[in-house]
């Protein structure tokens, strides 16, 4: 017998979520404090990571306007490094809404 309701066509590929990641366990000194919960969807931990890492550029930003020149090479230094991993992060972003267009 045929079906009268053809099946969904498969999604191109599955969503891709996060993994439990524990962090801050001040290298070893006690169990880890915190940690990044398993089946987050990517675009929400992307989200997440894309308003960590701004804040962490505005604070480096300040940062290097205050400290002298013996910190201030190292301070932006870590703003190019900062600037890099928001790029990153919006690349990302913009190629997983894609995806999630196109399985729309």
């Amino acid at each position: 017998m045929k079906k009268l309701v053809p099946d969904p066509p498969a999604s191109l590929s599955p969503r891709l979520t996060t993994v439990h990641t524990h962090f801050a366990s001040c290298n070893g000194h006690h169990p880890p404090l915190f940690a990044v919960c398993a089946g987050v969807d990517i675009e929400d931990a992307l989200a997440h990571l894309a308003s960590s890492l701004r804040s962490a550029v505005e604070t480096n930003a300040q940062m290097c306007d205050l400290a002298d020149h013996r910190y201030g090479d190292l301070l932006w230094a870590t703003q190019q490094s900062l600037e890099i991993a928001q790029a990153l992060v919006v690349s990302l972003a913009k190629a997983v809404e894609g995806q999630s267009a196109l399985r729309a």
